[in-house]
């Protein structure tokens, strides 16, 4: 009975062995392995392992298999994009010299560019009535630390090769530029892998990595492509200033190549190390006044990519949108601003003379509007007819041109940002904190030097809402109140 117990006992360790690939040693010969382990051996890995002692081995190898065994019935999930920590939304720089790059990028040619005595070929926009201004260039060298300005006829075939889906990056860029401290002494790095989630390119399964990263350069590139100078004016007891330096995006794109077995070289792996100009020492500085952030989606962002050849009607749209609603905004747009954001003034005005022409306009925009609509903003019809919100095909009836240009339309945040906006109010509130007082605010905007006009142009508010929260009549609402401590620099536990 003994032998017996020993027999078998001795056959379960034998067989306990060959499941682990632990090396089994004859009495004959303990320096000699079986065949089967021979690859086992001229493994670094398994040679180290080799030095472990047994039990602490078995125990790793028992590790393996229990991970082995994971891997084979559920498969590795991608892991969330951070630049989305709760995969929805994202803080993002969204000043009025960003919202001019994405004009750039996705308006092309329908914007007022003018030749220069100089030579160079701008686009400008005026800042309060023309007492500041920033001028828009582009260049074909973004790589060098001083880029060349072009003039008329080599910027134009620059401009002309503007893909919409470059907005799509540049958002990517602002909100990367705001999660850092001080963005003016640092730097940001993305990779292909994040690029390829935040882009929503990793779903293309009719491109190979080759093909989607090739996409990627093409665009990359095109945000440090558009330059600006800006004399920014006199507010109050802050003096004016102006940045001379050139660049809103300084990018180093590296890329990874290898050879296939035709020889050929294929784009595997890239990375973006992203520096921004001068421009965020004002822009991007919690102790100046223009610091000015706000929320985008990535439903938003990916949309942009997806549609940005095709639909670029709805991309011009959605980049608006982005740049200029405000929480609680209520001012309305009309049809005709709607139609010359995505269609260009030039093209709308000769649509009066062009049948044909009206036609597919009214077409494209019940369309792009369907598209904005399914990037989560929700348009809202104030007055105009009701055959352009209605999901049923109709018939348009006489003089439907003029009931577009004169419809008056409301948009809404995306939902996405609205709880984000909840859930930081929420977070504010959950200290049972008084709420501030009005002679706090108005006392914190007299401090920086500020006009009662210009805190309602930085707050997205009006000047009576400026007077009715500093006179008490009206409390600053929570979705307001998180934009408030930051553009005023209060800090809710000092009072």
């Amino acid at each position: 009975m003994k032998q017996l117990a020993k027999t078998l006992s001795s056959k379960l360790l034998h067989l306990f062995q060959q499941i682990l690939k632990i090396p089994i040693y004859s009495n004959s010969n303990p320096n000699r392995t079986d065949v089967e382990d021979e690859d086992f051996l001229e493994d670094p890995t398994a040679q180290l392992e080799k030095k472990i002692p047994l039990p602490d081995r078995v125990q790793k190898n028992e590790q393996k298999l229990l991970l082995n065994h994971q891997y084979s019935v559920k498969p590795r999930q991608f892991k969330k994009a951070s630049l989305f920590p709760d995969s929805k939304t994202s803080i993002a720089a969204l000043s009025l010299v960003l919202h001019g790059v994405a004009e750039v990028l996705s308006q092309k040619m329908n914007l007022s560019w003018k030749g220069q005595v100089n030579s160079t070929f701008s686009y400008e926009k005026e800042i309060e009535s023309g007492k500041g201004k920033i001028c828009y260039y582009v260049t074909d060298n973004p790589e060098t630390p001083q880029p060349e300005t072009l003039a008329e006829e080599a910027a134009l075939i620059v401009i002309d090769q503007f893909d919409p889906r470059a907005c799509a990056i540049h958002l990517i860029y602002c909100a990367l530029v705001a999660s850092l401290d001080k963005p003016w002494q640092g730097n940001f790095v993305i990779d292909d892998r994040q690029l390829l989630e935040y882009t929503g390119l990793i779903k293309r399964r009719d491109l190979c990595k080759h093909e989607k990263l090739s996409i990627l350069y093409h665009l990359l590139r095109q945000p440090a492509q558009v330059l600006a100078s800006i004399a920014w004016p006199k507010h109050g007891k802050v003096g004016a200033f102006t940045v001379a330096d050139l660049k809103i995006w300084d990018v180093n794109i590296i890329r990874d190549f290898e050879t296939d077995k035709a020889g050929n070289n294929k784009l595997v792996g890239l990375k973006v190390i992203g520096q921004p100009g001068v421009w965020t020492k004002y822009f991007l500085n919690k102790s100046k006044y223009h610091y000015q952030t706000g929320i985008i989606t990535k439903k938003t962002v990916q949309k942009l990519f997806s549609i940005g050849k095709q639909n670029a009607g709805a991309a011009r749209m959605l980049v608006w949108l982005t740049f200029q609603i405000q929480p609680e905004f209520q001012d309305c747009v009309t049809g005709k601003t709607l139609m010359e954001i995505a269609y260009g003034a030039e093209k709308v005005s000769t649509a009066e003379q062009d049948r044909q022409l009206r036609r597919q306009m009214a077409d494209d925009f019940e369309t792009d509007l369907k598209v904005v609509k399914e990037a989560g903003w929700q348009a809202e019809l104030e007055t105009g007819p009701t055959w352009l919100t209605s999901s049923k095909s109709t018939k348009r009836p006489i003089g439907y041109w003029s009931e577009i240009l004169n419809s008056r339309w409301r948009f809404h945040l995306p939902a996405e940002v609205q709880e984000r906006l909840t859930l930081d109010s929420n977070q504010l509130s959950a200290n049972n904190i008084q709420p501030l007082s009005g002679n706090m605010i108005r006392e914190a905007r007299k401090a920086k030097g500020w006009s009662r006009a210009f805190f309602a142009t930085t707050m997205g508010k009006s000047v009576s809402w400026v007077d009715a929260v500093e006179t008490g009549t009206r409390q600053v609402s929570q979705k307001d109140l998180p934009k408030l401590l930051n553009t005023l620099e209060l800090h809710l536990d000092r009072y």
